[in-house]
């Protein structure tokens, strides 16, 4: 029964909002302190784009698992957005996020002193490129080695990436 799942509604509806509710306050409030409902909203939505991160890449195991490789790449591309927007509304202090983020928006926020970006918004773009290629999905054979790959390298991006939400919680803002 599992084989038969299709991934046609869920692709079409990539750009589905799963925008934390607590965006639709008032988006440009700029926290002075810890303990400002400001600083409470902007923490809540960083960590909200957190768990959605978490949950898309445990869906994408599962996905695996169920040999629905597909689904699988997309949960990943979807897992990976999540954290960028985690990580774009820590570095900017707002929930404001740009429409499509592209390697303008990825590149500053994955790239550090320490550690050069480059192969992790490099492969963050692949990964939308190929999460969005319907024509590919449906026609290129998917090894599971190769999905298991990808799925092992997205893991390991968004734990590198989730220690900069995690490094000091003072400093979101």
């Amino acid at each position: 029964m599992a084989k038969n799942w299709s991934i046609t509604g869920a692709h079409c509806n990539h750009q589905v909002d799963l925008t934390p509710r607590s965006q639709y306050n008032d988006s440009s409030l700029q926290p002075k302190s810890k303990h400002t409902p400001a600083y409470h909203m902007l923490h809540t939505t960083i960590m909200d784009y957190h768990q959605h991160a978490q949950y898309h890449i445990k869906l994408a195991m599962i996905m695996r698992d169920h040999d629905q490789f597909k689904v699988c790449l997309i949960l990943c591309d979807w897992a990976l957005t999540s954290m960028i927007k985690a990580l774009h509304i820590q570095r900017y202090h707002s929930v404001l996020l740009p429409k499509e983020i592209t390697m303008n928006e990825i590149l500053p926020l994955v790239h550090t002193d320490t550690e050069p970006g480059l192969d992790i918004a490099l492969f963050i773009g692949t990964m939308q490129h190929v999460s969005s290629l319907e024509d590919f999905l449906n026609y290129q054979p998917l090894d599971m080695n190769h999905i298991a790959k990808l799925l092992q390298r997205t893991e390991e991006i968004l734990c590198d990436l989730a220690t900069r939400l995690k490094d000091d919680p003072t400093e979101f803002f």
